[in-house]
């Protein structure tokens, strides 16, 4: 067992289907009797996907013209309520370009837009993932069954959308820079994902894909004003102290969160305290990012990709739980390089531990702590690894 363990070798091709199998007829089985039980709507009486609540509300004001609205909670509150009474608050912290993506859902009833956003979304990160990959059938089931898709779902999040458009900028850095700055552009609807994108694309001199993503960046901000108004975006400013605060004061709990800052702060950290560890390690994480970027160090393109996706979700102190969807295509990248390069001893199942994961850490949540941060350094660690062997590989070649 302990050999297999270390070869990989359990990790077989009816495994991979039979284990994703089982986890989605389940997760389906029981969300569709807590649902049904309920008539159709979660225990507590608010709908399924209940951060969506957020999102839909937002998209309703927007069309009927009051873009304002979802910016200031003296009015965003009483219509979330008005339509939804037994739920409760949810804020909406997204840059008015975030808006005009979700209008087209506006004008639809709430399970509809919730529907056609999952699978939009979804379908626009399986993309992604097939062509890092390949192979769409094995895939279609892996990334279904991935917990972070469930979390993703059950929250009715945006976590599909930002792996679709982080990994996609990343898929086609090489070889459409134009495009792959517009997809970096439109991810800034999510800002604290892509605190690093700025630092590996200046370390690996992508001027064209800098240039891109700050004129989409630029025109997102002018369209967004033209359609709802300059003072959109006031709003937005405005109510960035809230922001902090809800982080801060762990107003969504800090146990759903998967950033070092909170971590620390369950365990009893002042914020100050916190905030200074969780930057100094963000620091040297961001570090090591910047000089795998480097070309001079010929680090494997799939391999720094993964490195810069799971980086990113340690560096940012306002992550949750189902962002963890872009562990998938790090992993997708990871898997590729193993496959061309040959796996180390216990890469296989390492990866697997951290596909599986997302399950530890909901059930982490649920005593009140979080493994999130454990999970993603060691998913770092891995690909470090993986660098480390590449180049001793590589050395040895020029010797010879």
């Amino acid at each position: 067992m302990l050999s297999s363990i270390r070869t990989g070798a359990w990790i077989d091709k009816d495994r991979l289907l039979f284990y994703p199998a089982v986890i989605v007829v389940f997760t389906i089985a029981a969300m569709t009797y807590v649902l049904a039980s309920n008539g159709w709507m979660l225990p507590s009486g608010a709908p399924y996907g209940s951060d969506f609540i957020s999102f839909w509300t937002a998209a309703r004001e927007a069309v009927a013209g009051n873009p304002l609205v979802p910016y200031e909670r003296s009015l965003f509150e009483p219509a979330q309520l008005a339509l939804f009474p037994k739920s409760v608050y949810f804020a909406f912290f997204y840059p008015p370009h975030y808006l005009m993506y979700l209008m087209p859902l506006g004008g639809l009833s709430y399970y509809a837009a919730f529907a056609l956003w999952m699978v939009a979304t979804f379908g626009a990160a399986f993309w992604v993932l097939v062509h890092i990959a390949g192979k769409p059938k094995h895939l279609f089931l892996l990334a279904l069954a991935f917990p972070a898709t469930f979390l993703t779902i059950s929250h009715g999040q945006n976590a599909f959308l930002s792996a679709a458009l982080f990994g996609g900028g990343l898929l086609l850095l090489e070889r459409r820079p134009i495009l792959a700055g517009v997809l970096f552009g439109l991810l800034t609807f999510k800002p604290q994902l892509g605190l690093l994108i700025p630092i590996i694309l200046l370390a690996g001199g992508h001027w064209r894909v800098i240039i891109s993503a700050c004129v989409t960046l630029v025109l997102l901000m002018l369209l967004s004003a033209l359609v709802f108004g300059i003072e959109v975006w006031g709003s937005f400013f405005a109510q960035a102290d809230y922001a902090v605060l809800t982080m801060r004061e762990g107003l969504v709990s800090w146990a759903k969160m998967i950033s070092i800052y909170a971590g620390l702060r369950i365990f009893g950290f002042g914020d100050s305290i916190a905030s200074i560890l969780h930057w100094l390690i963000a620091a040297f994480v961001a570090a090591v990012t910047f000089w795998a970027w480097l070309p001079r160090n010929k680090v494997d393109h799939s391999l720094k990709k993964a490195l810069v996706l799971t980086a990113a979700l340690i560096v940012t102190p306002f992550g949750l739980n189902y962002d963890m969807f872009l562990l998938a295509p790090a992993i997708a990248f990871v898997v590729v390089h193993g496959m061309e390069a040959g796996f180390m001893p216990y890469e296989k199942s390492t990866l697997a531990l951290i596909y599986f994961s997302p399950i530890f850490v909901l059930l982490s949540m649920a005593g009140g702590f979080s493994l999130a941060p454990i999970f993603l350094i060691l998913m770092f660690a891995l690909i470090l690894r993986s660098m480390r062997s590449d180049a001793k590989h590589n050395a040895a070649e020029a010797v010879l």
